[in-house]
């Protein structure tokens, strides 16, 4: 693109230097063909009237006979020719039947160049014409001189301003070169290629333009390969989930098929294999929830917050007991707006996620709704064993499990939290998660809308 912008424009420049050095040229052999034509018109005139005074006066001196007056006249020519000679100027009498009007023409040969007047000498008693003719040969070739130098200066600048050309087109698109090379550079993988940016012009701000496209782009595959990362991770942790029910499943049924049991060991088995058959059905359902939450819209309505923590409280009545952990909630807002069955799943996840991680006996678990800066706060809080710092981003990945053991005898699949971030997208708020190991946890569930 540089090289053929720099031809156009150089070209272009070219004809219009040597268009407008021809027009000089032609203009000026014109007006200089023109005033020696005039100069040479106003010699032939005083020359003409000169000598026909002179040939009147030889008229009368020889007693106006015209006996042997043509040979005087002659004569009286030749003295003038040899006269002018030195000008440049040569003269030629003859005597002409009429008169055919004046003539002048220019003559171009070996010689030179030359102007050729004729015309009638304005005497009344003969009929003479004389013949004029002037050297111009000197005029024309020192304007031929002042051409050929004009030539001279016009290609020598037609070589500087080709390197000028070169030179401020080179700098006009050195960032377009940047921008080329930086752009065959992220096309080969190095995505974090920028161009360094100097000035306010238009070709900078196209730089600048092609920076941010640059960084969006890095951005989207670091995005891509993230998520290709995320896919795989949950392909291997869905097919290590399974398979281990799948494994006691198929062995308990085999071992069901070739011994001989009893009906207290068939009744075992069978219970073993319907629990993990159970546990199976679970991951199908969340996963189903979570594929289904993808593109949710919820039905948005009016939502008694007390009364959703009260539902909340008698579902977990039972398993509280059992661990012996305490449960305490408490609201500021009466109202908030969202889907009432997917709140309460998120806070019994959030919940039952708090009650697996208090110690027994001696565990606390605080649900809570403020308002705060317009914006409703749901958070769940507990003294649990908290979450490791490396791990509190991923937790919520789908089939994600700190401790993998003990999530596994307490029958959680690690999808628990990728359910609660998916409902709290849908409703558009922000789920954060604050953690410290030894402490406790709290999950806070920010909504936008109040």
């Amino acid at each position: 693109m540089k090289l053929k912008t720099f031809l156009s424009a150089y070209l272009l420049f070219i004809l219009i230097l040597y268009g407008s050095l021809g027009m000089v040229s032609v203009y000026m052999s014109n007006n200089q063909i023109d005033m020696l034509r005039r100069q040479s018109e106003r010699d032939f005139g005083r020359i003409s009237s000169t000598l026909a005074q002179d040939v009147t006066v030889l008229y009368s001196h020889m007693g106006f006979q015209r006996d042997g007056l043509v040979e005087a006249v002659e004569t009286l020519v030749r003295g003038y020719s040899h006269y002018y000679r030195g000008h440049g100027i040569h003269l030629a009498l003859f005597v002409q039947a009429a008169y055919a009007g004046d003539e002048l023409t220019f003559v171009q040969n070996e010689q030179g160049h030359f102007i050729n007047i004729t015309g009638a000498l304005p005497v009344a008693f003969l009929n003479l014409a004389l013949t004029f003719q002037q050297c111009i040969t000197e005029s024309m070739t020192a304007m031929q001189d002042i051409q050929r130098i004009f030539l001279v200066l016009a290609i020598s600048f037609s070589a500087i301003a080709a390197f000028a050309f070169y030179i401020v087109f080179a700098q006009v698109f050195k960032p377009l070169d940047i921008v080329a090379r930086t752009s065959i550079k992220i096309a080969d993988g190095h995505y974090g290629e920028r161009i360094y940016v100097k000035g306010d012009n238009e070709l900078s701000q196209v730089a600048r333009d092609f920076n941010r496209m640059a960084e969006k782009i890095e951005n989207q595959i670091l995005m891509l390969e993230e998520e290709a990362i995320k896919k795989q991770q949950f392909i291997d942790n869905f097919a290590h989930e399974i398979r281990t029910p799948l494994t006691s499943i198929y062995g308990n049924a085999e071992h069901m098929q070739r011994a001989l049991l009893d009906e207290g060991e068939i009744i075992e088995l069978t219970g073993i294999i319907m629990e993990r058959t159970n546990h199976m059905i679970k991951i199908a359902n969340s996963l189903l929830q979570l594929a289904t939450l993808r593109d949710y819209y919820p039905a948005m309505c009016d939502i008694n917050v007390e009364i959703l923590f009260a539902n909340v409280a008698r579902t977990l009545s039972i398993p509280l007991s059992e661990r012996g952990v305490q449960f305490t909630f408490k609201t500021d807002i009466d109202v908030m707006l969202g889907q009432e069955d997917l709140l309460r799943s998120l806070l019994l996840n959030l919940c039952f996620n708090a009650l697996k991680a208090c110690p027994k006996d001696s565990g606390q678990i605080t649900l809570e709704a403020l308002k705060q800066n317009n914006k409703i706060i749901l958070s769940v809080t507990d003294n649990g064993c908290g979450i490791p710092k490396e791990s509190i981003t991923r937790v919520v990945e789908p089939f994600f499990q700190v401790d993998k053991a003990r999530s596994r005898n307490q029958s959680g699949a690690g999808l628990g939290l990728a359910l609660c971030k998916q409902i709290a997208a849908v409703h558009n708020a922000k789920m954060g998660i604050e953690s410290t190991e030894g402490i406790g946890t709290k999950i806070k569930i920010e909504f936008t809308n109040p």
